[in-house]
C-alpha cells in the first residue's frame, strides 16, 4: 500500500499537512503490519481530528476524509457488520452501521467561525443512519423531520461546518422520501 498524495490547497477546507503526514504514516505502518508500536485502530481513524490551517496551504479535507474511509478497510482486525439488528463486530455505533450500503457522513470540524453542536449532529445523524440502512431505532426519522431539523450553533467550541451538515441533510431527506 503507497500513501497518497493530496492536493494541497491556499483556501477553502484543508487539514494541517504535518497531522496528516504523521497520521497517513501510522495508517500504512499499521495495514502493512510492520508497526513499531500499537497500530491505529478502526476507532482511532472515525474519531482523528485535524487542523485546520488559518493562514497558508493544508490537504483538501475532502480528499483526506475519503482516503480515511477506505482506510478503514486495510486495517487487521475489521470485520464487517453483521446482519441488521445484530451487533455490529467492527466497533462502529449502531446509527453508523454500512448495513443497506450507505455510510455514515464525515464533516469538518470548524472552530473560528460558527458551527452546529456536535453532540446533536451526531445523535441526529445516528438516527437518520439507523433508519435508511434499517436498523433498529426507537423513533425512526421521516423526511418531514430531517427538513425542520435545528442544530444549535456554536462559536469559539469545535463544531461541525454548518454547510457539509446542510448539504448531508438534503441528501438524507432524498433518502428518505
Amino acid at each position: 500500500m503507497l500513501a497518497p498524495e493530496f492536493r494541497v490547497r491556499r483556501i477553502g477546507q484543508r487539514y494541517d499537512c504535518g497531522e496528516v503526514d504523521a497520521f497517513v504514516e501510522r495508517i500504512v505502518a499499521t495495514a502493512e503490519r510492520r508497526s513499531a508500536g500499537p497500530g491505529v485502530t478502526v476507532d482511532e481513524v472515525r474519531g482523528v481530528a485535524f487542523s485546520t490551517p488559518f493562514l497558508g496551504p493544508g490537504y483538501s479535507a475532502e480528499e483526506v476524509d475519503n482516503f480515511l474511509l477506505e482506510a478503514e478497510r486495510w486495517l487487521p482486525g475489521r470485520v464487517a457488520p453483521g446482519p441488521a439488528g445484530s451487533p455490529v463486530a467492527d466497533g462502529r455505533a449502531p446509527g453508523t452501521s454500512t448495513v443497506g450500503g450507505r455510510p455514515a457522513p464525515r464533516f469538518s470540524a470548524v472552530r473560528l467561525r460558527e458551527g452546529y453542536a456536535v453532540d446533536e449532529v451526531d445523535d441526529f445523524v445516528d438516527r437518520v443512519m439507523a433508519t435508511v440502512n434499517g436498523l433498529p431505532v426507537s423513533r425512526p426519522v421521516t423526511a418531514d423531520e430531517v427538513r425542520r431539523v435545528q442544530f444549535r450553533p456554536v462559536r469559539l467550541t469545535e463544531g461541525y461546518d454548518m454547510e457539509e451538515v446542510d448539504a448531508f441533510l438534503d441528501t438524507a431527506q432524498d433518502w428518505l422520501r
